[in-house]
């Protein structure tokens, strides 16, 4: 009986680790929520950008296109950056004021995709929108 027991135990465990499990992306099989940040302009023109995963993932897009990971952070610390950029209702917001060199902050759900961009220094962005943009680059140096 305590063999029983312990193989149900031991089982539900296991079952119970598969189902927390996130699934694990690759840069040509992104998930469709996303955030994605970065920075553009300049004499090129060409945008880098990078993309966070509600898994806690993080992916590169550099100037050319091309899509690599960059890195991880906590599933718990992904899920609160992603409520504060839903909070920031960035569909409402139509902040589109890029300047020669500009940031950008970008949600994507499916097939709607809301853009805030910045660098006009005659229109400075909202704080929450900078306090976000400095708090996802701060997971590019924890790698």
């Amino acid at each position: 009986m305590k063999l029983v027991l312990i193989s149900l135990t031991v089982l539900a465990t296991i079952f119970l680790w598969l189902a927390c499990k996130h699934p694990k992306y690759t840069s040509d099989k992104l998930p469709e929520k996303q955030i994605r940040w970065g920075n553009g302009g300049g004499f090129v023109g060409k945008e880098s950008a990078h993309i966070l995963c509600e898994n806690g993932q993080i992916f590169s897009r550099d100037i050319m296109g091309k899509t690599s990971e960059a890195g991880k952070t906590k599933g718990k610390k992904a899920k609160e950056l992603f409520k504060t950029m839903e909070s920031l209702n960035l569909a409402k917001m139509e902040f589109h004021h890029p300047g020669n060199i500009y940031n950008f902050l970008e949600f994507q759900d499916g097939d709607m995709v809301s853009r805030a961009v910045w660098g006009d220094k005659n229109f400075p962005p909202e704080k929450r929108l900078e306090d976000l943009f400095r708090e996802l680059n701060g997971l590019l140096k924890k790698e």
